[in-house]
């Protein structure tokens, strides 16, 4: 820690403090001229400022930055920000990691380690705000470290704020972007601004977009369509209000992967055989399935089946919100409530299941209410904050032999008083405090039911390969194959009625056990409620430093702490997990140069991480798999992060941001028994069982966070050419590269995803008064797909999910 932060304030006094030529800057290096760098203003601290004047670890990306580099879904967002990491492994989930805070989860009532919000409002689901679709947005900003103090809830890794453009008064205006490219791919948004009065307007945007498959199954396609509207008033200068609705609708075949090989479990440990597939396969293709059908699915060892269903996703996100701000002699009173609501369900393989199904309602209302203004040398922001959440659920995860049935719901209460005082202590040096209480209350009400075929009878009887092979187990036709059903009375039916078990059986509030007619093995189905509930709280505190060393020099550090609540899950003997913890130290330095021509922002950091909630299969204590929600130990993430821009000439840009980290597992341990047990870490036995085989102990201390690459750097050059008075070429380059990093808990070699760099270019014709703009665009020039989500399927498979394939096409832009 104390390496890292003294190099760092090193560094950034050593460059605010340089000669005259190079730090005494005139008042002019904050003015925005066109020879200069632009600034983007932020709301990340709950007020307008620049985000060279915010004395906190932020990243923003504009609309027209977005729009330029093709940005138009969340997982593409790591363009423009290296520290970001999203992933979605199949369905509606959504998975978000900053500088390794984050976790991948198939559960939707887990909360996310990054807390989004969408125009201001916290969203308790990443898939909420992710899920829709990115248009017409002011900016989204990325802040990095525990948010203990000014968002709502749990935002132990950062938050990500999606903002959308706001209504304009006096202003008659539209504009749209058109682009098509290969893939049959069409994007399309547009928005309008009508003045509707001296102290009114109105902004109505749309888009949609679609694209074929990425993969020869059809999935890693797109297909969504957006709808928004806002409504602005400002009555007196005193008051404003705003009022806005949206609405998303997400189609087509989904998320997808392919299989990268599979592993056989063996007296020595598990072997690995490399699949024939490249990352375009799928997992519904004649191949794929041809190949499914050479793999055995524990535990009744029988032969797999192909894919039963073809994936799909059909959901639905809408939302109303308003945000009302009224200036009194005490400060400025901020309102905003709002409502979320999505629905829908999916079919998905991952990880290479057969095949799951969600269906999901969820419900949000939230208020925050807010304060700030100035008393002598103290300004201040006090509020409040109410959030009520409520998740309907009915999930299935068929592989075949296993059917695990769930039916839930999980109610949410939070409330949060908060405060932070900055004190002017003279005009160049602040002192920063805050603190928020936060109280968290939550509820399962829910079961989950397994149907689990064994080879011969139950364990310790069980009959396992090679052995099973004699019993008739492998055979054609010798053990049922699951449907896709929601509810144990249909799951039972459907085994009395085929033959499979005696006719007249009933489904049971217990566990039971059936014996298959043919004598090839056994069924057991669990029978796991679990009503619970309970609460959690917490203050989180934030004290910072702030300093201008110059008019466009800042230097600040700041200690903060943060917390994501515990929780409830469906998992027998393990149907809870603690809260996690967070203190992070940042020191850093925001500054231009020669007359705002060269921007140069550093910052170090150093975080120490307790009780992290992660999720990996594992198995109950009946042996039973769960996808299980648990506690690791300690971690310590630390590192620095440089962001320069030089503004060579007026019509040259070049901008690098480079991200160092260490983000290292102080104390991991991951428990599992047999055949569940392929993890690559040493391990001891703890002398307890599970389903009849010993539980292991995994160490995985001192192995890397997941998603956490030391080194991450992003390159990019802007070249404008006049042509004449009223045109413009612009050609852009970007290329990003991204170290080594794990994407997996079981630490498999698979699960290493290598190194790699991607390049984007882009080449425009403007009107040199911004009026339109044609343009080409190839990205991933380098025509790679790369591992973005590596699973073990619990069912013996490698397998992954894949980054964009090369894409390119032609985008059209106006504005008038």
């Amino acid at each position: 820690m104390r390496k890292i932060l003294f190099a760092t304030t090193a560094a950034v006094v050593t460059m605010a403090t340089m000669p005259a030529a190079w730090a005494q800057v005139s008042e002019q290096a904050a003015d925005q001229s066109s020879a200069g760098i632009d600034e983007i203003v932020v709301t990340a601290q709950r007020k307008s400022e620049s985000a060279q004047k915010a004395a906190i670890a932020i990243d923003a990306v504009t609309g027209d930055t977005l729009i330029q580099q093709g940005i138009t879904k969340a997982e593409d967002i790591t363009k423009s920000v290296p520290a970001i990491t999203v992933t979605n492994g199949g369905g509606s989930n959504t998975s978000i990691f900053i500088r390794g805070v984050g976790n991948i989860t198939s559960s939707s009532y887990n909360d996310p380690a990054v807390t989004p919000s969408y125009d201001g409002v916290v969203l308790g689901r990443a898939a909420g705000a992710f899920g829709s679709a990115f248009y017409d947005l002011a900016r989204v900003e990325v802040l990095k470290g525990p948010q203990g103090i000014l968002y709502g809830r749990n935002a132990t890794g950062g938050a990500v704020n999606i903002i959308p453009a706001r209504p304009e008064l006096g202003r008659n205006g539209a504009g749209f972007n058109v682009s098509l490219g290969n893939y049959d791919a069409v994007n399309v948004d547009g928005y309008l601004n009508l003045a509707t009065g001296d102290t009114s307007a109105l902004r109505v945007a749309a888009t949609r977009q679609v694209h074929d498959g990425y993969n020869r199954d059809g999935s890693d396609d797109l297909k969504r369509t957006g709808l928004r509207g806002q409504f602005l008033i400002e009555p007196t200068d005193a008051i404003s209000l705003r009022i806005g609705a949206d609405w998303t609708k997400i189609g087509g075949v989904g998320p997808g992967g392919s299989y990268i090989g599979a592993y056989t479990p063996g007296p020595s440990g598990y072997s690995f055989t490399p699949g024939p597939f490249d990352a375009s396969e799928g997992f519904n293709t004649d191949a794929a399935n041809a190949y499914r059908r050479t793999l055995l699915g524990a535990p009744g060892f029988g032969f797999l089946n192909a894919m039963n269903q073809q994936q799909s996703v059909d959901y639905t996100y809408w939302g109303v919100n308003a945000e009302l701000n009224w200036k009194t002699d005490i400060g400025t009173f901020t309102l905003v409530p709002a409502f979320r609501k999505s629905k829908g369900d999916s079919f998905f393989y991952g990880p290479a299941f057969n095949t799951a199904y969600s269906a999901e309602t969820d419900k949000q209302y939230s208020l925050e209410a807010r304060l700030a203004g100035s008393v002598g040398m103290i300004d201040y922001v006090l509020g409040g904050f109410y959030f009520n959440e409520k998740i309907d659920a009915q999930n299935e995860y068929n592989q075949e032999f296993v059917l695990p049935i769930q039916s839930y719901t999980h109610k949410t209460k939070s409330w949060a008083g908060f405060g932070q005082l900055t004190a002017h202590v003279s005009d160049r040096f602040r002192l920063v405090g805050g603190a928020r209480y936060t109280r968290d209350k939550k509820s399962m009400d829910g079961i989950i039911n397994n149907f689990i075929t064994f080879c011969g009878g139950l364990p310790p009887a069980n009959i396992v390969p090679p052995a099973s092979f004699a019993a008739g187990c492998a055979a054609p036709n010798a053990l049922p194959r699951y449907p896709n059903f929601l509810t144990t009375g249909d799951t039972v039916n459907w085994l009395a009625s085929n033959g499979w078990i005696a006719a007249g059986s009933t489904d049971q509030a217990n566990p039971q056990v059936f014996a298959l007619l043919n004598g090839n093995g056994t069924i057991l189905k669990t029978y796991n409620p679990v009503v619970d509930s309970g609460s959690y709280s917490r203050v989180t505190w934030k004290a910072s430093a702030e300093f201008d060393l110059g008019p466009a020099n800042l230097l600040y550090a700041t200690v903060e702490t943060g917390y994501r609540a515990g929780g409830f899950q469906l998992a027998e003997g393990k149907s809870s997990y603690d809260p996690e913890f967070i203190t992070a130290y940042t020191v850093g330095s925001k500054n231009r140069f020669f007359d705002n021509r060269v921007q140069l922002n550093v910052e170090g950091f150093y975080w120490k991480y307790k009780d992290q909630q992660i999720t990996y299969f594992t198995v109950d204590t009946s042996g039973t798999l769960i996808n299980s929600n648990e506690n690791a130990g300690k971690s310590t993430i630390k590192g620095f992060d440089v962001d320069a821009i030089v503004k060579a000439t007026p019509t040259t840009t070049l901008n690098a941001k480079v991200q160092y980290l260490k983000a290292t597992y102080d104390d991991l341990h991951l428990y599992t028994a047999s055949p569940r047990d392929n993890i690559a870490c040493p391990f001891t036995l703890t002398g307890a069982t599970a389903g009849g085989a010993p539980v292991k102990d995994f160490n995985c201390s001192g192995k890397p966070l997941l998603y956490s690459p030391e080194w991450t750097v992003n390159l990019g050059a802007e070249q404008v050419v006049p042509l004449g008075r009223s045109l413009e070429l612009v050609g852009n380059i970007a290329t990003a590269w991204r170290d080594d990093q794990w994407g997996a808990f079981e630490y498999l070699d698979f699960e290493h995803i290598r190194a790699y760099w991607q390049t984007d270019l882009n080449l425009t014709l403007r009107a040199a008064d911004g009026g339109w703009s044609l343009g080409a665009f190839l990205y991933n020039l380098e025509n790679k797909r790369r591992i973005a989500t590596p699973q073990r399927s619990p069912i013996g498979m490698a397998v992954a999910r894949y980054t964009a394939p090369q894409t390119y096409g032609l985008r059209f832009s106006a504005n008038f």
